[in-house]
């Protein structure tokens, strides 16, 4: 065999090598971003969290819920807090619903928040969820869903709500 074209030969596998690597290595950033989604970034991003909210006027009480979306847990986790906003008196109150040692917080996990106006289970103390407020839920008070902790990756702690609940005559 002739020594030139043996060159030649290595060469051109070299070539096909660096071309199926480069093609291999464009398909896993397309997989990446067809299931990440565009302008997503993975190492800093804040979960995503959908709250639903069950309000009782009778009882003075709003069940939340974790509907669906990402399990906050205590890797980066660090709080979720409640920011109760009565509408009327423009005056807000902020509750945890849980700090890092009650975490997982997962779907359908709930809280009850409840005032001071009714003794739903007759027991003689009006504070009977979960957390309670110290003014009356009415419609049109809300609810913000608030997440402290620390993205992996991140440079440093944020807070970010991640969904607010409107309380209105039936539901939230």
């Amino acid at each position: 065999m002739n020594p030139e074209s043996s060159r030649g030969h290595r060469g051109l596998v070299t070539v096909e090598r660096v071309a199926v690597w480069g093609l291999a290595a464009l398909a896993v950033v397309g997989l990446a971003a067809l299931v990440v989604g565009p302008g997503a970034d993975l190492r800093t991003a804040s979960p995503s969290v959908t709250i639903d909210g069950q309000f009782d006027a009778e009882a003075g009480a709003v069940t939340l819920t974790h509907a669906g979306g990402d399990r906050l847990t205590d890797t980066s986790t660090h709080a979720l807090a409640l920011v109760v906003t009565d509408a009327d008196r423009n005056r807000s109150t902020t509750l945890t619903w849980a700090e890092a040692d009650q975490l997982p917080v997962e779907s359908d996990d709930t809280i009850v928040l409840d005032d001071p106006r009714v003794d739903s289970d007759g027991d003689g103390n009006y504070l009977d969820g979960d957390v309670s407020v110290g003014f009356f839920l009415d419609s049109g008070d809300t609810i913000a869903v608030r997440w402290t902790g620390r993205p992996l990756g991140a440079p440093g702690e944020r807070t970010t709500t991640l969904d607010t609940v409107t309380l209105g005559n039936e539901t939230g």
